[in-house]
């Protein structure tokens, strides 16, 4: 098959992109406007011709909206209906007065972040790249990898019904998700991949928000309850998201779910929101949305002739919100490589194995903090165990203790804050105070002896456990660069 079939003007790139999402789409603008005199060849393929129809989140940090500005897609995505995001407002309870997490509390970081839906993000992006000198192409599979030995040299794509075709690169960016094609047939492992539950969802306009452009959080059912407003529409009415935290064994489906819901989430959330809730639920025609909530710790994130950016490179529980801003600080890394190469010579690879080993060492810096944090918070709101209800009711004491203490949560919430001592420093002052106040004599009117001891032994657990993940986030950030070794698949 000729390249023109394909609509592609050449049958050699300098990069390709897999995956035209936030992470892809983001990556080639940086890409883009690191190629100032516009030698470059950027290809990116998606498999799906529109927006899959997939249930994902769309909350982006400050962090993430900064390098969306820097990169002149903030105010597009914006004017497609976004919504501006002040912070989290955690509810311990339906009755309790939520925490302000704010990020205008956060110092050095702009004021607010970004929620999208996902089908205007994505349209919105695509649309962005075309004014690029970027190619895009829709609705092709990447079937196989071209190789030279252990060296990734381009990609074969499969068209429905239109055969295939080899595309060679000089570097192939793996953007496809947390189920990435082109890792697994990199042979890159994805070794402790695991689903560990399901989230499900509705939809409702104009929802009675406590804190109106926040993003909320609502505890005390058997997981998290999140609600958070993904777009503005026309008329100016708001759409919200509701999600629900599922187990991995789903306790009902199909009609039962909603059931379900009703019964075991709702009376967890404060009305007016509370009926709105149950309305959506119980209106919901067909099935609700459903996703996979999957862990994926980090994988080698580079090999020779790729790398990969996103959910492909590690994903972890969405309860931080944190993969997308992720994604964009990988899109951020590797533009800033690649303006350092902007005049490598031609016959040399634009992104060459220094850059990807700068890339990898910068990735390898703050994924597992985002990982460890993101596990941390998800066992302290889920509160399933007597340590993690110690930790949750710490947890609330501590923020109540003022606002220097509410500011660094929401440092590393929003992943402005990467250093993995001030997570440790911050997840040990939780369950040091647990471990206080499961034991002392205020509480014994509230909890009996044996109970107060349960708490204090699982705080203490849990505290451990935490010490050996922190060891291994620290290497990762204190390691020196040189050590960083681009490893064949």
């Amino acid at each position: 098959m000729t390249t023109s079939s394909l609509g592609l003007r050449h049958s050699r790139y300098d990069v390709v992109i897999v995956g035209a999402g936030l992470a892809g789409c983001a990556t080639a603008r940086a890409l883009a406007r690191a190629d100032r005199f516009q030698r470059r060849r950027i290809l990116v393929v998606d498999r799906h011709p529109d927006v899959h129809p997939r249930f994902s989140g769309e909350l982006i940090h400050p962090r993430g909206a900064q390098i969306l500005d820097d990169l002149g897609l903030f105010t597009a995505l914006r004017d497609a209906g976004g919504v501006e995001i002040g912070g989290f407002a955690v509810f311990e309870n339906a009755d309790a007065q939520p925490v302000d997490l704010s990020y205008a509390d956060v110092p050095d970081e702009r004021p607010r972040g970004l929620s999208i839906h996902h089908k205007d993000l994505v349209r919105t992006l695509r649309r962005e790249l075309r004014k690029d000198h970027v190619e895009l192409v829709e609705g092709w599979n990447v079937a196989g990898l071209l190789r030279d030995g252990h060296r990734v040299e381009g990609v074969v794509l499969e068209g429905r019904g239109q055969g295939r075709h080899e595309i060679h690169a000089d570097l192939v960016i793996a953007a496809d998700g947390k189920g990435s094609t082109v890792r697994k047939l990199a042979g890159i492992s994805d070794e402790g991949r695991e689903t560990v539950g399901f989230t499900a969802g509705v939809e409702i306009i104009d929802a009675a928000l406590p804190r109106p452009d926040y993003a909320h959080v609502f505890l005390g059912a058997w997981g998290p309850v999140l609600a958070y407003p993904i777009s503005r529409e026309p008329d100016g009415r708001v759409r919200t998201r509701v999600t629900f935290d599922l187990p991995r064994v789903l306790p009902a489906k199909g009609p039962a779910l909603k059931q379900y819901l009703l019964r075991t989430f709702v009376p967890f959330v404060p009305a007016p929101l509370s009926t709105q809730m149950a309305a959506a639920i119980a209106d919901h025609r067909g099935h609700l949305h459903m996703a996979p909530t999957v862990e994926l710790p980090a994988p080698s994130a580079a090999m020779p002739g790729l790398v990969l950016v996103g959910d492909a490179a590690g994903c972890s529980h969405p309860i931080t919100a944190s993969g997308m801003t992720m994604g964009l600080r990988d899109a951020e890394t590797l533009g800033q490589q690649a303006q350092r190469r902007a005049d490598a010579p031609d016959g040399e690879p634009w992104l060459d194995g220094e850059s990807l080993r700068r890339y990898r060492s910068e990735h390898d810096r703050y994924v597992p903090t985002r990982q460890a944090l993101a596990k941390a918070i998800y066992e302290a709101f889920r509160g399933g165990e007597d340590g993690t209800r110690a930790i949750r009711r710490a947890l609330f004491e501590y923020w109540a203790s003022g606002e220097a203490a509410r500011s660094r949560s929401m440092a590393l919430l929003s992943c402005s804050e990467r250093r993995p001592h001030v997570f440790l420093a911050e997840y040990l002052k939780t369950a040091r105070h647990a471990l206080g106040t499961s034991l002392v004599p205020q509480h014994a009117s509230r909890y009996p002896m044996g109970d107060r001891v349960r708490r204090a032994r699982g705080a203490a657990k849990l505290a451990r456990t935490k010490l050996g993940q922190v060891a291994q986030v620290m290497w990762a950030q204190v390691r020196p660069g040189w050590l960083t070794r681009i490893e064949p698949g």
